[in-house]
């Protein structure tokens, strides 16, 4: 039978509800924690991502998939405990992100090397912690997929073969080329989630219907991101994007639609939000997004079916 792993245990895909499946709980690149800027205060960080959790969840969210994978704030002790105090699944990841972000441990590792720990974090666990990935997240840069990447690639294709679980990518500028790579592995392409498709600086719809002709979801994933970010600016407005999504249903792929906010509850060393106090949450997508999307014909309960429905066919362990 299909489940979901979750930092607490396998769920029913039944149970995993309205879903944001492209966040971050915690995300900092690699060496965050040797710079004394960005120490902090675990008390006050437990609490100040609890309440985002708690406010989400009283605004009718569910579940949460943290995409920080290994090496950049990846804390499965502190997820668990946010989750049995939120009352908020939480899926955590294996896997890495672009190849600047992947630690140099594991920079000169082999394909079957990677996918030997990707598999091993998803079936057995996460260290010595028992807690299980549940999906695996790969990425590439802004301006080709590099070798490096493309070895992260067919590690994650190979283990997500051999596990049945989802991956989920960083970037699209290079997406179709990622789903030519997976599908060399034999990869079933309907098991990937291609994300920031509404990335300011990569939108393509022609791009995202040929991926959803693959088989892949696409993923909206950059919605409510405060342009006062330092880094916001690569979410574009989110009028702009609404249109996307609208272009993307029209096209008839609305079971191929992912939509997210990529929000970091807490910043590690990338300021990219006022790490106590930033304002923008995952309840935020819940709060205003619905409104954003009315304005281009999408409905109230057409936004609530794509958030309950939709993750429940990619993030499932097959």
């Amino acid at each position: 039978m299909a489940c979901v792993n979750t930092v607490l245990g396998p769920i029913h895909p039944d149970e995993l509800g309205v879903t944001a499946t492209h966040e971050h709980i915690l995300w900092g690149p690699p060496g965050w924690e040797y710079d004394p800027e960005w120490w902090f205060h675990p008390p006050k960080v437990f609490a100040k991502c609890l309440a985002d959790l708690v406010e989400y969840r009283e605004l009718g969210g569910t579940t949460v998939v943290c995409c920080s994978g290994i090496g950049l704030g990846r804390d499965v002790e502190l997820y668990r405990m946010l989750s049995r105090y939120s009352g908020v699944h939480i899926i955590a990841a294996s896997g890495f992100h672009e190849g600047r972000n992947i630690s140099p441990h594991f920079q000169d590792k082999s394909i079957d090397e990677m996918a030997a720990l990707f598999e091993h974090e998803v079936s057995a666990g996460i260290g010595d912690s028992g807690v299980k990935a549940g999906f695996i997240k790969v990425g590439h840069g802004h301006y080709d997929i590099s070798e490096l990447e493309e070895r992260e690639h067919r590690a994650a294709a190979r283990a997500a073969r051999r596990t049945g679980c989802a991956i989920i990518t960083h970037g699209a500028w290079f997406g179709l080329q990622e789903l030519e790579i997976f599908a060399s592995e034999g990869l079933d392409l309907s098991r990937v989630v291609v994300s920031h498709c509404s990335s300011a600086n990569v939108m393509d719809i022609e791009r995202d219907k040929a991926m959803a002709g693959m088989g892949a979801f696409c993923s909206y994933d950059t919605f409510t991101i405060e342009p006062t970010w330092n880094v916001g600016s690569y979410a574009g407005d989110d009028e702009r994007k609404a249109d996307l999504v609208k272009a993307f249903i029209d096209a008839g792929h609305i079971d191929r639609l992912i939509l997210s906010s990529d929000v970091n509850l807490f910043s590690l060393g990338w300021t990219r939000s006022s790490p106590y106090t930033g304002k923008t949450t995952m309840a935020d997508m819940l709060r205003y997004l619905p409104g954003v999307l009315r304005r281009v014909g999408i409905s109230e309960s057409t936004f609530w079916k794509v958030m309950t429905e939709n993750p429940k066919k990619v993030l499932p362990i097959e």
